[in-house]
């Protein structure tokens, strides 16, 4: 517990209105939105005395000595929470290199990725995402990973270096590293090349790109595959990378996850998805069918974040909506790199890209409306 507010780790602070900043911290690396008459005052608060600080509060925003001593007690929270560091979790090494003989070869980018499993379940919990670009043993490949569990365990070696553990409930953490994994090997990048990745569907059109947000369940992935029916490409499935150097959406080619409740409009869509293995994947999720993504593009201009929100009885309508609202929806389940020059990137991203709300409860309507977004793009 960090015990003073002395030296608050302003890094960056960046205006995204009239009346709040976007402010990065960098001992935690989070991201919070401040009023910027308040950013202001922290900024001062290590050089003063508290007396002399609630004294500053009152002339500032003429309120009473009460007040003032509310709003200094909850900056002096707020410093506190935003210095106390999460400790980095250990990477336990295997007390021996499990044997891993179930060999698959991927390949994407003119890249080919070997991976090697020591069992079916443990390559279950990658391999159906990728099947489909599954090509035949090869005696070269770019990158080697072997993936095992070794006392309920899993680990993930490249090119055998050991690159992190993860017990045995927290295999979405796992996946999570694979993802990155796949796409620094993808584009020949290292992790901290990229700026960020968003918990978003993305779709992409003469070198323009949307990413879809929103809570589970409100229709991403089912929207993402009207949209390929309809001739735009999928970028990406729930895990949307931007690279820090050109700030572009890079192509992430995992198979769409398409849930029970979606087969039968998707299968009229997508005809091959009838004969497609299902999957249980959690109580919440349920069964899932995958998709192969249709894309011509490896990356495109990130023109806009759309919220999504389905509802059976939504008005069709995309409507703006402001950064502040914007980036409290979508910083929760985002990874930006810890590095200075990425939150840099990051803010300079924000600063470009267009938020925008979608409720839609007709899928002929929503088409219309992605439709007329991408001919303004064009025009513009």
């Amino acid at each position: 517990m960090v015990k003073s507010v002395k030296d608050f780790p302003f890094s960056i602070a960046q205006k995204i209105s009239e009346e709040d900043s976007i402010v990065w911290l960098k001992e935690t690396n989070k991201y919070i939105i401040l009023n910027s008459a308040i950013l202001a005052l922290i900024k001062k608060k290590s050089a003063l005395s508290s007396k002399d600080f609630i004294a500053l509060i009152i002339e500032s925003f003429q309120v009473n000595s009460i007040e003032a001593i509310r709003i200094n007690k909850n900056i002096s929270e707020l410093l506190l929470e935003t210095k106390e560091v999460d400790l980095k979790k250990d990477t336990k090494h295997p007390d021996i290199v499990k044997s891993c003989e179930l060999i698959q070869y991927y390949s994407f980018n003119d890249i080919i990725i070997k991976v090697c499993f020591d069992t079916e379940e443990t390559k279950s919990l990658i391999h159906q995402k990728y099947s489909h670009l599954v090509v035949e043993n090869k005696n070269i490949c770019n990158v080697e990973f072997k993936i095992f569990n070794s006392n309920n365990t899993l680990f993930i070696l490249k090119n055998n270096q050991v690159i992190g553990s993860w017990v045995s409930n927290q295999s979405h953490e796992f996946q999570g590293k694979f993802s990155m994994e796949l796409i620094c090997s993808f584009y020949n990048k290292t992790e901290h090349d990229w700026m960020g990745v968003f918990h978003a569907s993305t779709i992409s059109k003469n070198n323009h790109s949307v990413m879809f947000t929103g809570d589970s369940g409100n229709g991403k992935s089912t929207l993402v595959t009207l949209l390929m029916a309809n001739g735009y490409n999928v970028i990406a499935d729930d895990f949307s990378p931007v690279l820090r150097s050109d700030l572009k959406t890079y192509c992430f080619p995992s198979a769409i996850s398409v849930k029970e409740k979606s087969f039968d409009l998707i299968e009229q869509l997508h005809p091959k998805l009838k004969s497609s293995n299902e999957y249980y994947i959690n109580e919440l999720k349920g069964h899932v069918k995958y998709l192969p993504p249709i894309s011509k593009e490896t990356s495109a201009n990130c023109s806009g974040v759309v919220w999504v929100q389905y509802s059976e009885v939504a008005e069709n309508s995309m409507k703006k909506i402001s950064t502040q609202e914007a980036l409290k929806k979508i910083l929760p389940d985002a990874w930006v790199s810890k590095k200075e020059v990425n939150a840099k990137a990051f803010l300079k991203w924000i600063k470009k890209t267009a938020f925008y709300e979608l409720n839609y409860s007709d899928n002929d309507k929503l088409i219309s409306i992605i439709n007329n977004y991408f001919s303004n793009l064009k025009k513009s």
